[in-house]
Protein backbone atom coordinates (compact mmCIF):
# COMPACT_ATOMS: atom_id res chain seq x y z
CA UNK A 1 0.00 0.00 0.00
CA UNK A 2 1.70 3.37 -0.97
CA UNK A 3 1.44 7.02 0.41
CA UNK A 4 -1.48 8.93 0.01
CA UNK A 5 -1.41 12.56 -1.73
CA UNK A 6 -3.36 15.33 -1.38
CA UNK A 7 -3.69 18.38 -3.53
CA UNK A 8 -5.08 21.87 -1.38
CA UNK A 9 -6.99 23.83 -3.75
CA UNK A 10 -4.73 26.04 -5.33
CA UNK A 11 -2.03 23.07 -5.65
CA UNK A 12 -5.49 21.84 -7.97
CA UNK A 13 -5.66 25.10 -9.67
CA UNK A 14 -1.98 25.36 -10.00
CA UNK A 15 -1.52 21.77 -12.02
CA UNK A 16 -4.47 22.96 -14.28
CA UNK A 17 -2.41 26.10 -15.19
CA UNK A 18 0.47 23.78 -16.17
CA UNK A 19 -1.99 23.03 -19.55
CA UNK A 20 -1.56 19.56 -21.74
CA UNK A 21 2.28 18.51 -22.15
CA UNK A 22 5.43 17.23 -20.95
CA UNK A 23 5.68 19.38 -17.65
CA UNK A 24 2.38 18.11 -16.57
CA UNK A 25 2.91 15.07 -17.21
CA UNK A 26 5.93 15.13 -15.87
CA UNK A 27 4.64 16.34 -12.05
CA UNK A 28 1.76 14.01 -12.55
CA UNK A 29 3.94 10.59 -12.37
CA UNK A 30 6.26 12.44 -10.01
CA UNK A 31 3.24 13.16 -7.33
CA UNK A 32 1.47 9.34 -8.59
CA UNK A 33 4.82 7.52 -9.09
CA UNK A 34 7.47 8.84 -6.83
CA UNK A 35 5.34 10.30 -3.71
CA UNK A 36 3.00 7.29 -2.91
CA UNK A 37 6.57 5.31 -3.21
CA UNK A 38 6.87 3.65 -0.03
CA UNK A 39 9.86 3.87 0.30
CA UNK A 40 10.16 6.94 -2.38
CA UNK A 41 12.78 6.02 -4.77
CA UNK A 42 16.21 7.48 -4.15
CA UNK A 43 16.32 9.51 -7.30
CA UNK A 44 13.45 12.01 -6.68
CA UNK A 45 15.36 15.68 -5.95
CA UNK A 46 13.39 16.54 -2.52
CA UNK A 47 14.97 19.09 0.04
CA UNK A 48 13.59 20.76 2.97
CA UNK A 49 12.61 24.12 2.69
CA UNK A 50 15.13 26.26 5.13
CA UNK A 51 13.25 27.87 7.43
CA UNK A 52 10.08 26.85 6.20
CA UNK A 53 9.47 23.38 8.32
CA UNK A 54 7.98 21.14 7.73
CA UNK A 55 7.44 21.77 4.01
CA UNK A 56 9.61 19.52 1.35
CA UNK A 57 10.51 20.93 -2.76
CA UNK A 58 10.16 18.37 -4.79
CA UNK A 59 12.07 19.32 -8.55
CA UNK A 60 10.47 18.04 -11.18
CA UNK A 61 12.06 19.93 -13.84
CA UNK A 62 11.85 23.86 -13.94
CA UNK A 63 8.92 23.26 -11.71
CA UNK A 64 8.34 22.76 -7.64
CA UNK A 65 6.09 20.62 -6.24
CA UNK A 66 5.67 22.45 -2.38
CA UNK A 67 4.14 19.60 0.04
CA UNK A 68 4.48 18.54 4.05
CA UNK A 69 3.40 15.16 5.45
CA UNK A 70 0.26 15.06 6.87
CA UNK A 71 0.15 14.45 10.92
CA UNK A 72 -1.50 11.72 12.28
CA UNK A 73 -4.85 13.31 12.59
CA UNK A 74 -5.02 14.53 9.09
CA UNK A 75 -3.93 10.62 8.23
CA UNK A 76 -6.75 9.30 10.07
CA UNK A 77 -9.12 11.76 8.72
CA UNK A 78 -8.20 10.92 5.29
CA UNK A 79 -8.18 7.30 6.00
CA UNK A 80 -12.05 7.39 7.45
CA UNK A 81 -12.80 9.69 3.48
CA UNK A 82 -10.98 6.91 1.45
CA UNK A 83 -12.47 3.95 3.62
CA UNK A 84 -8.69 2.72 3.63
CA UNK A 85 -5.83 2.89 6.01
CA UNK A 86 -3.26 5.24 4.53
CA UNK A 87 0.45 4.34 6.11
CA UNK A 88 1.76 8.13 5.06
CA UNK A 89 0.63 11.13 3.41
CA UNK A 90 1.58 14.54 1.91
CA UNK A 91 -0.15 17.41 1.47
CA UNK A 92 0.91 19.65 -1.71
CA UNK A 93 0.41 23.42 -1.14
CA UNK A 94 1.79 24.65 -4.35
CA UNK A 95 2.58 23.42 -7.50
CA UNK A 96 5.01 26.47 -9.46
CA UNK A 97 7.70 27.55 -11.64
CA UNK A 98 10.97 27.69 -10.52
CA UNK A 99 11.25 31.34 -10.81
CA UNK A 100 8.42 31.82 -8.81
CA UNK A 101 9.30 29.75 -5.82
CA UNK A 102 10.57 32.08 -3.36
CA UNK A 103 7.16 34.10 -3.78
CA UNK A 104 5.57 30.48 -2.84
CA UNK A 105 7.81 29.77 -0.42
CA UNK A 106 6.75 33.34 1.84
CA UNK A 107 3.19 32.02 2.12
CA UNK A 108 2.97 29.32 2.38
CA UNK A 109 0.11 28.46 5.19
CA UNK A 110 1.74 27.33 8.67
CA UNK A 111 1.55 23.30 9.70
CA UNK A 112 -1.58 22.54 12.07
Amino acid sequence: MGAHVELSIVAERDLKRLGPGPDRKAVIDALTVGLTAIPPPGNLDVKALVGAAPWLRLRVGDYRVLYRPLNSDELKAVSRKRKRRADAGYLVARIVHRRDLDRAIRVLPPPP
